[in-house]
């Protein structure tokens, strides 16, 4: 998953002279957080609603308060690797730039939307648990088995404190054919949480 195909593009910007209620008003029509701030359609740093939060007097333009020189990726770069930067660094946005160009922005918000999408919660999937199923080969095993039931695996992980047990979400049409096949072939499945009626 690469961040062009998650970015919000065109992006709203704000030259650094803009007096600081621009940037206000700018950030509450459009209902974001971060506006990058531009020159002659140059990146020359961002702005944020912590930053108009935390201003003083004094401060009386964009540029007086802006972070310069923000941390940008291209649009090519991995989204997770993207949202590992946003995290180490504490930040809610990147702009992205191609080459020396703006092309985009990618928040926080836009993340979990990948995250979502990725894991399949926001579709109607079934969350289940198999107990018994410890180490690699088991797990291949649970895999095998999932797929010949007919059933898309969305996400599965290894249980690091009860490492006998897999947690998975899955998208199949009948999941008593799952539950049976697993049980069948040796494995408990403890837990099987239907999807809710709102994404079904």
């Amino acid at each position: 998953m690469i961040v062009r195909n998650r970015m919000k593009s065109p992006v709203i910007t704000i030259e650094a002279d803009r007096p600081l209620e621009a940037a206000r008003t700018l950030l509450l029509r459009h209902n974001i957080r971060q506006l990058p701030v531009v020159a002659k359609g140059r990146l020359i740093g961002i702005i944020t609603d912590r930053d108009l939060r935390a201003t003083r007097p004094a401060q009386a333009t964009v540029g007086d308060i802006m972070t310069r020189d923000p941390l940008t990726v291209s649009p090519s770069a991995s989204v997770d690797e993207a949202a590992r930067q946003l995290r180490s660094r504490k930040i809610g946005a990147v702009p992205v730039l191609e080459g020396t160009k703006l092309v985009g922005i990618l928040s926080a918000s836009d993340i979990l939307d990948a995250f979502i999408d990725l894991t399949g919660v926001g579709q109607p999937t079934y969350r289940l648990i198999v107990a018994g199923a410890k180490g690699k080969q088991a797990e291949q095993r649970v895999r095998q088995i999932v797929e010949g039931a007919r059933g898309e695996i969305r996400w599965l992980q290894q249980d690091s404190k009860e490492g006998a047990r897999v947690h998975m979400r899955l998208k199949v049409k009948r999941i008593e054919d799952v539950v049976t096949s697993l049980e069948a072939a040796g494995f408990d499945v403890p837990s099987v949480v239907a999807p809710s009626a709102s994404r079904a």
